[in-house]
């Protein structure tokens, strides 16, 4: 079976297409950090504090649209994306699924993946509906339920991705209650592409995704933003800056990329993935670093030429420390903005985004809980 095909090829990127404000520090240096700041201040506006998207943990993720006025729908799934492969019927989308995504091995595995491939071909005809035939264009969105969820004492819950603890709410006696009771999925909507398959940092936040919200069956939702003033102290935000400019020559010289440590972004970032998952963020240091370097999979030769540059620099410590600041006021505004209930909303979420503005040179954010809540 032929698939028409797209060929994006990305840009190298740090991180992730939203990257946690925190690690703007040691990606970007003093710039990122700064940039870090300006979004603190921005979202401590009436108009910044609404400007804060709910992150979902949705399964699977889906795009879909079409690449021309009243020309087929093209529907995919993460890998089907990635690769460039735009399935323009629901055996298309089965086939590629089923016998060209993954290498399942036993025979519990292959089943599944059949499983998976008929459940996801399955919605084409229902996007294929509720999309308008002179759409052009491709939008992405999470899926919250593919199976109609159970109601107990008056609430709806799905927890989409097995994965993790995140589960939605919705009230059953809310507008939004009354259209689950007859819906067989909904997803929600997060953004826009221009053509298949480019990177996610390229897509297009959306605000107004009622366009393919027509269908009962179906339920599109749109994004779901902060509705509560954020106060932020910005006299902490000053002494973060001060500190800042104080360490910008040792932090930026540090993390310039030198011969045999190219990669040294990606290294410290690791070390904050793996460390946040070891529910150790506070620990974040010098030293602590340098113990969780001697069993990394990091060479002893680069090591060794890390440890030299920081003992030229005496970087390290200057990064942590303003990673665990921002870290801070980041956190404090994830305790203030939780606990909303509008039509829906989560316990054990992943927290919140934000799209950078045109004024931002590094890329979107994600406000993570990320001493209570890590991936699987």
């Amino acid at each position: 079976m032929r698939y028409q095909e797209f060929r994006i090829v990305e840009a190298k990127q740090l991180g992730r297409a939203f990257n946690h404000l925190e690690d703007l520090v040691f990606f970007y240096g003093t710039q990122g950090t700064m940039e870090a700041l300006e979004h603190l201040k921005d979202i401590a506006t009436e108009s910044g504090s609404k400007s804060i998207r709910m992150k979902w943990d949705g399964n699977p993720q889906i795009y879909w649209g079409r690449a021309e006025k009243n020309g087929p729908l093209i529907l995919a799934g993460h890998n089907a994306w990635a690769k460039g492969v735009a399935a323009q019927s629901k055996e298309e989308v089965a086939d590629f699924i089923i016998n060209k995504s993954g290498n399942p091995k036993t025979p519990e595995e292959i089943e599944a993946r059949k499983e998976f491939g008929r459940k996801f071909a399955s919605l084409y005809d229902y996007f294929d509906r509720a999309t308008p035939q002179d759409f052009v264009g491709f939008v992405y969105a999470d899926g919250l339920f593919l199976d109609p969820p159970a109601q107990e004492n008056g609430v709806y819950t799905f927890c989409p991705n097995p994965k993790s603890q995140t589960c939605y709410h919705v009230k059953a006696d809310s507008e939004l209650g009354r259209r689950i009771q007859s819906a067989k999925l909904m997803v929600v909507g997060h953004a826009y592409f221009p053509e298949f398959g480019m990177p996610d940092s390229s897509q297009e936040p959306m605000q107004d995704f009622s366009a393919f919200d027509n269908n009962p069956d179906l339920i599109v939702l749109g994004p779901v933003y902060n509705q509560k003033p954020v106060n932020i102290n910005l006299g902490a935000i000053d002494k973060v800056e001060e500190y800042a400019n104080r360490s910008k020559d040792k932090i930026d010289t540090f993390l310039q990329s030198v011969a045999g440590l190219s990669d040294l972004k990606n290294i410290i970032y690791t070390y904050v993935n793996q460390t946040a998952k070891a529910k150790q963020l506070d620990n974040l240091s010098e030293s602590h670093f340098f113990d969780w370097l001697k069993n990394s999979k990091v060479s002893n030769p680069k090591q060794q030429k890390i440890a030299d540059l920081n003992n030229q620099h005496h970087a390290l410590e200057h990064i942590f420390t303003l990673v665990k600041m921002i870290q801070r006021m980041k956190d404090e505004v994830i305790d203030q903005i939780e606990g909303e209930q509008g039509d829906i909303w989560d316990t054990n979420g992943e927290g919140r985004v934000r799209y950078a503005d045109m004024g931002k040179q590094f890329g979107n954010v994600k406000l993570v809980p990320r001493k209570r809540w890590t991936p699987s």
